[in-house]
């Protein structure tokens, strides 16, 4: 099995004791099935906002992380590094009338590893910070947030960021539409300074935030998306498609996938643009995208469609396929499995597609993105039942071109004490011609939330 040899080659490269060893080869047996390890902050803050006081509409929460593993050199066989990253992170909520809430998030963040580089900007940090400060406005058919906060726009993740700006999303019948305006920098950005788990890694190139600005106005986004469900008479009032449950999402609508035919349930038009100064976005970046969203039979889910990138000397087509599956096992279990393709059409010689806010980081480690198209992923999520929510996963990512970068990615998790604690465990193989070998990391991250 692939995972055993992996971890018999980084024992060797580690040069363990023999009781290590043993000990690792056992824990990769009892996972050899295991993990897709997912890019994204696997915070479980949101889940435990709690009440000050039953009279006091205040909630409040606090999150502590701790992450430390280890990676094989892909230079040389006898070398290895020590990661260690570290996050405390505390959110207020507050409501006003049902539908005003005002919402604040920050902490403080440290990363170390052994590596001895010159630039140690990359090897040790501490950083105090903001991740969202931001207000918002619900009800039936508006939503609206104004400040510092995550966002996304669209079926595939053109925007994918943190952004100090509008987002707003409408709801009519049928149709819903979407507008994201705002600017991004590096300070707050998701793989900005104050971020994820990027600055433990650094293999080919350690800084992912090189095209964001560092002050308002710098580096800007504005977009819209436009969504009809065609099914929206048959779900009689159930509100239409939802942002919220859109590309590479693991939440599935049992209810209305047909296993015997076909169904469109989607169809979005898409307009973005990428703008700011002359030192950062020289070229103004327009986006046009359409999409599908459809159910198959056997319940199949399947998503199809492309943006056009119209920029100087630099026209070009992506294209995605996606093909899913939610089996719903009888004892209460869940397996997700999931392919995608993403390919590139030049319209431009030599056209590199070039959004800088999709942030889709294939890969724990090598963090595969829209430069590295065309490329292929797949993965498999299976949730057990039971009170700790085990779930185990693997996830592969392969570029198909240029450094033909692929790594397999695995991921073991638990919720534990009411799920306050979760423990997952992350484990990964990288390929690339890049560098001369094959290397490997094993990592654990411990996250305990009150």
């Amino acid at each position: 099995m692939v995972f055993l040899e992996t971890t018999k080659n980084i024992m060797e490269k580690l040069n363990l004791h023999q009781s290590v060893k043993w000990a690792a080869t056992v824990l990769t047996v009892l996972i050899s099935t295991a993990g897709h390890a997912q890019m994204d902050c696997r915070s479980n803050l949101g889940a435990h906002l709690t009440p000050f006081h039953k009279n006091v509409p205040i909630l409040w929460a606090i999150e502590g992380t701790i992450a430390p593993g280890i990676m094989s050199s892909p230079y040389n066989t006898t070398d290895y590094t020590i990661l260690n990253g570290g996050m405390v992170l505390a959110a207020l909520d507050f409501t006003v009338a049902k539908k005003n809430n005002f919402y604040l998030e920050g902490g403080y963040k440290n990363w170390k590893t052994s590596e001895d580089v010159e630039d140690t900007t990359h090897t040790a940090s501490r950083n105090w910070g903001m991740r969202q400060v931001f207000y918002s406005f619900t009800d039936k058919s508006l939503k609206i947030k104004a400040g510092l906060h995550e966002t996304q726009l669209g079926s595939f993740p053109i925007v994918d960021e943190r952004m100090l700006g509008i987002s707003a999303d409408y709801t009519y019948r049928a149709f819903s539409i979407n507008l994201r305006a705002g600017t991004v920098m590096k300070n707050f950005a998701r793989m900005g300074i104050f971020c994820s788990n990027r600055h433990l890694y650094g293999i080919i190139s350690p800084n992912y935030t090189e095209n964001i600005g560092k002050k308002p106005g710098d580096t800007n986004l504005g977009g819209i998306a436009i969504n009809w469900n065609p099914q929206y008479k048959k779900l009689k009032g159930t509100a239409p498609y939802s942002e919220e449950f859109s590309e590479f999402s693991d939440v599935s609508n049992d209810a209305f996938v047909s296993k015997n035919q076909f169904e469109l349930t989607n169809i979005q038009l898409l307009f973005y643009d990428e703008f700011g100064s002359n030192h950062f976005i020289p070229n103004n970046k327009l986006y046009i995208g359409a999409f599908a969203d459809m159910n198959l039979p056997w319940t199949l889910t399947l998503k199809a469609g492309g943006f056009y990138q119209n920029m100087t000397n630099n026209n070009t087509l992506i294209y995605i396929v996606k093909l899913g599956k939610i089996v719903s096992w009888q004892n209460g279990a869940n397996t997700i499995l999931d392919f995608s393709y993403i390919g590139k059409a030049e319209f431009s010689s030599n056209a590199l597609y070039q959004p800088i806010f999709s942030n889709l980081f294939l890969g724990e480690i090598m963090r595969l993105d829209a430069p590295d198209f065309p490329l292929w992923t797949a993965g498999v999520t299976h949730r057990f039942p039971g009170k700790l929510k085990f779930h185990i996963s693997v996830g592969s990512v392969a570029q198909i071109q240029d450094a033909q970068t692929n790594e397999q990615d695995l991921e073991l998790g638990v919720l534990a004490f009411k799920n306050h604690l979760q423990v997952t465990l992350i484990g990964s193989r990288i390929h690339t011609n890049l560098t001369p070998e094959d290397f490997y990391m094993i990592r654990t991250e411990l996250r305990l939330a009150f």
